[in-house]
């Protein structure tokens, strides 16, 4: 992270509003300050940093631009000089840079906000040269909500190097794991696609999750993908990759509503003899029960495929023991029906649960 002490104090704040805001849009990358120098030589007074540059993440890529402040003229507005030869700003229609005030600490976030819608108009206008997907870019505001906020192009000025479209994706995952989205930094599923000879012929695609959104929908591998893209109209292919991550969605949240539900019959049932539970996935509860003065623990652990997966049952005693190290016994075999009800793949589960505990008192009475 950038030590901001560097900068003379009038630029460190508008620098720690930029780390604090830190995202401008749609990347899940925050905004960078790197290479902080003084514009003045080392012999003056003031002589601490007034320049950096601003790196911003954009439609797969990042935009670079150096901004210039003056150390002994805090009143005065920054320059901006951009890694983009080809890209100009029109500096008069910067209203945020065009009404600066000093007092103002987020006023250089905003002038960065107002470049970028500039830069963004930049590459849709270039992408016009390109009939094939213009067309295709076109054709995604006939989906539904669809805006252009939800849209970044790159067109870069070297004839060779792929255009990138970044495409956000309109799935919820609130329903998904609510403790998982709550404590993630970001929700919005992000579709980059690569068009690599600048036509819809050969096009790659990347999808990009929170790794907490990607974890809870069991997708730590890759994602497949609905198809080659050049077999969909872009707007269809798009909707066909949305359908497909909301049907996991609508798995995954199933399957948890399912572990949560069968855990609090559990809690509701053994309220005095829980000794821990998993309280943001439900995969696992430990319990302390007793059958007929036989003490033991009981540890449940659900499979992510359940109800259709059967849940584990480990029991533990004291009275059973390897070198003086408990052991432990999984029961993974006992009634059990994915058709069933939960209510009644509680009661079996707890009538196998007694059942396993009378034969392992039995087994451990010479230690008595």
């Amino acid at each position: 992270m950038t030590d901001i002490s560097c900068f003379v104090p009038h630029v460190q704040k508008h620098v720690e509003v930029i780390l604090t805001k830190r995202y401008i849009g749609l990347s899940h990358e925050g905004l960078v300050i790197k290479n902080p120098q003084p514009s003045c030589p080392s012999f003056e007074k003031n002589a601490n940093c007034d320049r950096f540059t601003v790196v911003v993440p954009y439609a797969g890529t990042s935009v670079e631009f150096i901004v210039m402040f003056q150390a002994t003229q805090p009143e005065c507005p920054p320059d901006f000089l951009f890694s983009d030869l080809k890209f100009f700003v029109p500096i008069d229609e910067l209203e945020s840079l065009h009404n600066w005030d000093v007092q103002e600490t987020d006023g250089l976030f905003k002038v960065v906000k107002e470049i970028m819608y500039y830069y963004k108009k930049k590459n849709m206008e270039d992408l016009e040269k390109y009939t094939e997907l213009n067309y295709e870019y076109l054709s995604l505001f006939q989906i539904r909500n669809f805006s252009e906020d939800d849209i970044e192009v790159y067109v870069p000025s070297k004839a060779k190097t792929p255009i990138t479209m970044l495409v956000r994706l309109h799935v919820e995952f609130c329903d998904v794991l609510p403790d998982v989205t709550q404590r993630s930094g970001y929700e919005s599923a992000l579709l980059l696609l690569i068009f690599s000879d600048r036509d819809n012929e050969k096009c790659s695609q990347r999808l990009y999750l929170s790794e907490e959104i990607k974890n809870a929908l069991g997708l730590n591998g890759n994602f497949e993908f609905p198809g080659h893209m050049r077999e969909f109209q872009l707007n269809r292919y798009i909707v066909a990759v949305e359908d497909k991550l909301r049907c996991q969605v609508d798995l995954v949240a199933s399957r948890y509503e399912s572990r949560k539900t069968y855990f609090a019959k559990f809690l509701s049932h053994f309220y005095n003899c829980v000794v821990e539970y998993d309280i943001f996935y439900f995969h696992n509860m430990v319990l302390l029960l007793e059958v007929e003065d036989f003490n033991f623990l009981l540890e449940i652990n659900l499979p992510e495929n359940f109800p259709t997966g059967v849940p584990d049952l480990i029991f533990r005693s004291i009275y059973h023991t390897c070198s003086g190290v408990p052991t432990s016994v999984v029961v993974d075999s006992y009634p059990y029906c994915s058709s069933w009800s939960l209510e009644k793949v509680f009661n079996e589960t707890v009538k196998s649960i007694e059942a396993y505990a009378i034969m392992l008192k039995e087994d451990s009475e010479p230690y008595f």
